[in-house]
């Protein structure tokens, strides 16, 4: 039911325990004269933060918060009338406004006050406006809550509610939206956050105030004419026959079966089914240009949006919810917007939600990674390690697709057809032997000879960008980096002979042109929107950049450019350089760049500062970062604040520090907090004050103290706090419940509390599933299993494989599970192939490993090279792993070292690591210099350790620590676990 604006709106439904007058008090017409219109009666602090993402709506008082939301219902919404329901001294149940549209839509704006939000708090909030009695029909509900809205379970949960509910339009504005709904009224932030804010958050040029918060973003794809302006590549110039004999841009394009496979996609997206594909290459294999020539066959009026400006995360992120219906989300290159170190994970959740979410689809997202990138964001983290891309993961998971390096000979013989009207073509053909076509065309083999015989301060130059950019650079390096950085890469002799001015001379040569095309330096030309640069920033070719990874992985980056990063590194690149400083045994350049970023109000990095200092034994500057890493909520930081503050009798100051997080809803600090005053305060005061923060809302704190209560025999009241925290979405309360009802009551009582909770709202499937499978009911399970698998639970396989087999039998167990393991899932590759040997099918198992386009995860890899040695295959299975670690596969290169052992071939096992080293493989450097010690050559195996810290292997650093101390050199051992290496590989002193 829809209301017309020119009438009043429907009489309020008095609620039972409250009478008519009362509701009606609940109304406020929001006129020119209302507080709500009035300016907010304070603002939050100014942003510390230069051009930052989020604006720091979480600061806002609740009254800054309630005039906010009147202002997006009219000046941004363009709402004709408002309306007020909620009583004021009522803040804690939120307000709603209601919005009256020209069009006779209503929309309902209702915010509240959470710190935390999880899935279940926005069921709780959807239900009870839909299922309540409120006094209002709408179209639309707006949900506003100025806490982090982007979990993955939360996102699910909104596209859950959205088909329950529908047609009612159900939105979510978290701190994410909120700001990208701000970021182009700089009128608006100004006048909720300050002068100061607008300034450093807003979009350049004047406030759009009549902008409608679903204007999308792209431009229609008839208007996209210029491939180079998407980033393909240009190709070499020939020389003309006559002058009217001018040819096309591009040669003529020669499709293969990566086109085969994008064309199906792109057919599928425009017949209504949003997809994704990223096509996965070296540099120059002609990615960009096969996703170039897959939208030529969309219709003229779908949408294209290239997301850049200020960084491509930035970007995205800003845009990403304005992304309308048949729309091609074009992202050469996903590293920068997947693996930003701040941004990455919630870029790869807003790309999921968008491709899952009917009401904006088809989308089409094309995306393109070089193979080492695409392993980065996609490989599982090793065990125990953070997993720092899951969400990266999840997206990208069986959406590769593979450009190979060469032409095969179908494409060459279609490649000779075309090259009679192409010259370039046929020069292509003719010079090039391996079937590399593509590379030539686009000048990589020109831009190689270029660089190998290039002078030396050219050399010097193109060297400084190379590791520039393999250490965590940004694409555009600033002039004065590369300027300072050079003079490192020059011998005394060089750099004696060089004259006045022979670095701008260097850069302009550099930007001349291979044959037309690419240069190996390109100068930066800031696109529409972009800030400009305080000084020119210079592009290195991507050809050169992918060689520069490889042939200079394993050697040291100069300390010039260690020196000038600090400086003049860009200030969005600070924190992932100062981790791989850190990583490289480079400590004390690690500080610096620390302290750049924390100066420039950018987090990540106190952590960092206070292991450093640990290890410097600063145990007073660690404890000061180490606080500060706890105030930013850094998960790793609290174990080594509680460790350090108890050897230094600092306890009470931390206990009140977290103490004071704890009761700002921060999870860890409170876990600490009840661990660390076990021994000083009453189990009933600790109660006490956990049932204070669970009345608040805090379903942590309902956690622990039902945690409590069942360790004192307080059952009953434990079920309720484990009952209030698990109605909140904590995961751990209903594991926990679950296992106290069943100790207690038995296998029925704990499935009837799982179906209680579920019937309020929470569900966990993997926990529904086990309880399944200890209660018997074997099929129950396996079906629970069966849908935590599709939803993208891994430890699913485990029992779940178990139960296959039980309940369907081995074959149909398999059958389950094989598509799992082929899409890469390793738990499902574990289980697998462990059906496949139960059922004695090893060489199925061993048939199925060793498949040309497997992904060799640890499952895969133990059991290819154990049945392979169990028929005595060895040979086979050393060359197997061999080809893997040139690969890059670092596991099976110790993998292969450790087979080579056992077989009493250690002499091979080193000779065939020091090849790989010498070939830029960093793990093999490590593996030299664990080999050599085995062998007891302590001098040989020190120098190996310090080209494979100084070349990124992080846990080199206390091995070769302990083999110092073997050797007698305890005070170097020291130095080194204290201060780290120079950039040259001297052991570090204390100074500086």
């Amino acid at each position: 039911m829809t209301t017309n604006p020119q009438h009043d709106p429907p009489e309020p439904i008095p609620a039972a325990d409250s009478g008519e007058d009362d509701v009606e008090q609940l109304w406020e017409e929001i006129g020119a004269g209302h507080r709500l219109v009035a300016p907010p009666p304070d603002l939050p602090p100014p942003l510390t933060v230069t051009a930052p993402l989020l604006l720091q709506v979480e600061q806002l008082s609740w009254e800054s918060l309630e005039h906010l939301i009147v202002a997006l219902a009219r000046e941004v919404e363009g709402a004709v009338r408002s309306r007020l329901y909620g009583r004021n001294g009522q803040k804690q149940h939120g307000i709603d406004v209601v919005g009256y549209f020209d069009d006779g839509s209503l929309t309902v704006y209702q915010a509240k006050r959470w710190r935390s939000f999880t899935a279940d708090a926005l069921s709780d909030a959807v239900r009870m406006y839909v299922e309540g009695t409120r006094p209002f029909d709408a179209t639309r509900f707006v949900l506003v809550t100025t806490a982090y809205a982007g979990d993955t379970a939360v996102e699910d949960r909104l596209h859950q509610l959205r088909k329950d509910y529908h047609p009612l339009d159900i939105e979510l504005w978290g701190r994410q939206q909120l700001s990208d709904l701000l970021f182009p009224q700089r009128a608006l932030v100004d006048r909720f956050f300050g002068r100061a804010t607008a300034e450093g958050f807003c979009a350049d040029g004047p406030d759009p105030v009549t902008q409608h918060t679903h204007t999308v973003v792209g431009l229609p794809i008839r208007d996209f004419t210029d491939p180079f302006a998407l980033e393909v590549h240009r190709v070499i110039e020939v020389e003309s026959r006559d002058p009217g004999d001018r040819l096309p841009p591009l040669p003529a394009y020669i499709s293969r079966e990566h086109d085969r496979r994008v064309g199906q996609l792109v057919a599928r997206v425009t017949a209504g089914q949003s997809a994704l594909a990223v096509l996965v290459g070296d540099s120059s294999t002609g990615k960009t240009r096969a996703c170039w020539e897959a939208i030529q066959a969309l219709p003229g009026d779908w949408r294209l949006w290239y997301p850049i400006a200020p960084s491509p995360a930035e970007a995205l992120l800003n845009g990403v919810l304005s992304v309308g219906p048949r729309t091609v989300v074009w992202l050469d290159e996903i590293e920068p917007y997947l693996a930003s170190p701040q941004l990455g994970e919630q870029v790869a959740a807003a790309l999921r939600e968008l491709l899952k979410d009917p009401t904006r689809g088809p989308v089409v997202v094309l995306g393109t990674a070089w193979p080492e990138h695409w392993e980065r964001l996609t490989l599982p983290p090793a065990s125990g390690a953070p997993d720092g891309h899951r969400e990266a993961r999840m997206l990208l998971a069986g959406h590769s697709v593979l450009v190979p390096r060469s032409f095969d000979e179908p494409a060459l013989l279609a490649a000779r057809r075309a090259a009679h009207e192409d010259r370039r073509l046929a020069e292509a053909l003719h010079r090039v032997g391996d079937g590399r076509i593509v590379q030539y065309l686009s000048a990589a083999f020109a831009l190689m000879e270029r660089y190998t015989t290039a002078p030396a301060p050219a050399q010097a130059v193109i060297h400084a960008a190379m590791d520039a950019r393999r250490i965590g650079c940004s694409g555009a390096l600033p002039r004065t980096l590369l300027e300072l950085a050079a003079v490192g890469y020059l011998t005394d002799d060089e750099w004696s002979a060089l004259r006045e001015g022979w670095f701008d001379q260097t850069l302009s040569a550099l930007q001349q042109p291979c044959r037309g095309a690419t240069s190996p330096l390109g100068l930066v030309l800031p696109r529409p929107g972009q800030a400009v640069h305080a000084e020119p920033h210079f592009r290195l070719a991507d050809y050169l950049d992918h060689h520069g990874r490889s042939s200079r992985a394993a050697g040291p980056a100069a300390a010039s450019l260690w020196s000038a990063l600090p400086e003049h590194a860009a200030m969005n690149d600070l924190v992932g350089l100062a981790w791989e400083a850190r990583n490289r045994g480079l400590f004390r350049y690690s500080f610096q760049l620390h302290l750049r970023a924390d100066a420039a109000g950018i987090e990540g990095t106190a952590w960092l500062a206070g292991d450093l200092m640990e290890r410097a034994e600063q145990h007073q500057e660690a404890l000061r970062w180490y606080q500060r890493a706890v105030e930013s909520r850094d998960e790793d930081a609290y174990a080594n604040l509680v460790e350090l503050s108890e050897a230094f009798g600092q306890t009470d100051e931390v206990v009140e520090q977290l103490t004071r997080l704890a009761e700002a809803n921060d999870e860890l600090a409170l876990s600490w907090v009840v661990e660390l005053t076990a021994d000083s305060r009453s189990t009933g005061e600790t109660i006490f004050w956990l049932g204070g923060l669970a009345d608040r809302g805090d379903a942590a704190a309902a956690r622990e103290a039902g945690e409590m209560l069942q360790q004192n025999g307080r059952l009953a009241e434990a079920l309720e706090f484990y009952r209030r925290a698990a109605l909140s979405g904590d995961a751990l309360a209903i594991r926990q419940s679950v296992g106290m009802v069943w100790n207690t009551d038995g296998a029925d009582r704990a499935l009837a509390w799982l179906n209680e909770l579920a019937q309020g709202g929470t569900t966990d499937l993997m926990v529904t599933a086990n309880t399944l499978a200890q209660a018997g009911r074997s099929a129950e399970a396996l079906s629970a299993f069966k849908r935590a698998a599709d939803t993208g639970h891994d430890m699913a396989f485990g029992v779940g494989a178990e139960l296959a087999v039980k309940c369907e039998g081995l074959e149909q167990a398999a059958t389950w599970l094989e598509p799992f393991a082929t899409a890469g899932r390793p738990f499902a590759s574990a289980a697998y192939l462990d059906i496949l040997l139960k059922a004695e099918r090893s060489d199925d198992a061993l048939r199925w490993c060793l498949e040309p386009d497997r992904r060799v995860d640890m499952a895969v890899l133990h059991t290819a090279a154990e049945l392979l040695v169990a028929s005595r295959r060895e040979d086979e299975a050393l060359r197997w792993l061999g080809s893997l670690a040139e690969q890059g596969h670092a596991f099976a290169l110790w993998r292969m070292a450790g087979l080579s052992e056992q077989l009493g071939r250690v002499d091979e096992a080193v000779s065939h690591a020091k090849k790989l080293a010498k070939q830029g493989h960093t793990s093999a450097l490590h593996l030299t210099a664990f080999l050599t010690a085995r062998q007891a050559k302590g001098e040989e195996a020190v120098s190996w350790y310090r080209k494979a810290i100084l070349a990124g292997e992080p846990f080199a650093i206390a091995e070769m620590v302990d083999l110092l101390k073997e050797l007698g050199r305890h005070d170097e051992g020291d130095r080194l676990r204290k201060y780290g290496l120079e950039a040259d590989g001297q052991i570090a002193g204390g100074a500086g």
